[in-house]
């Protein structure tokens, strides 16, 4: 089995709720230790990946930067991380989850077959969350060619890769739904 390194996606801009999130406060903690809180019992090391030239929100952790341009979102995070972290399999967690604890990614994780590039949450209505899951050393050459190739979305990436979707029927004890929940505007906030 590769070894598995955390990585906190906190490189966003935070633009549709005015500030960025990993330096957003939920519960009396910021949400990028938040995140790392939830990897570290699972993960040999835990990364936070912040854009250039940001401060990192999760001091106690090690942070990797994002390669120029900016704006290529969290798929330059990923980049950065699979660049970071030699023949590692990265276990991913974007920061607006607040919900996720190591319970959920110890469920995702259980879930992975060795065919599997990515193995990912899915919400109850079939919804993906492939910033919540394994991300495999062999995804590293898909994330390349997407930014090589200009295409930034991460579900772009689904439909060219063997994923296996963990979803509510595969998590008996865990509402997947109430921790899939999360953070993009100040409105987000108040359903937590």
């Amino acid at each position: 089995m590769a070894q598995r390194v955390g990585v906190v996606l906190a490189g966003g801009s935070g633009t549709r709720l005015g500030q960025t999130k990993g330096d957003l406060v939920v519960d009396g903690v910021p949400l990028a230790v938040c995140a790392a809180n939830a990897l570290r019992p699972l993960c040999a090391t835990v990364l936070i990946s912040v854009a250039p030239g940001s401060r990192n929100p999760a001091e106690g952790c090690a942070s990797i930067e994002d390669a120029p341009p900016a704006g290529r979102g969290p798929l330059a995070g990923i980049e950065a991380a699979f660049a970071a972290t030699g023949q590692a399999d990265l276990v991913v967690l974007a920061c607006d989850y607040p919900r996720v604890g190591s319970e959920v990614l110890a469920a995702v994780l259980a879930a992975a077959r060795d065919t599997d590039e990515m193995v990912i949450a899915t919400d109850g209505r079939g919804r993906d969350h492939p910033l919540v899951g394994l991300w495999r050393r062999a995804m590293a050459a898909h994330v390349r060619e997407a930014l090589d190739h200009g295409f930034f979305k991460v579900r772009a990436l689904l439909a060219d890769v063997e994923v296996r979707r963990v979803g509510p029927a595969d998590t008996p004890g865990i509402d997947l739904d109430a921790a899939l929940a999360n953070i993009n505007t100040k409105a987000d906030l108040d359903l937590l």
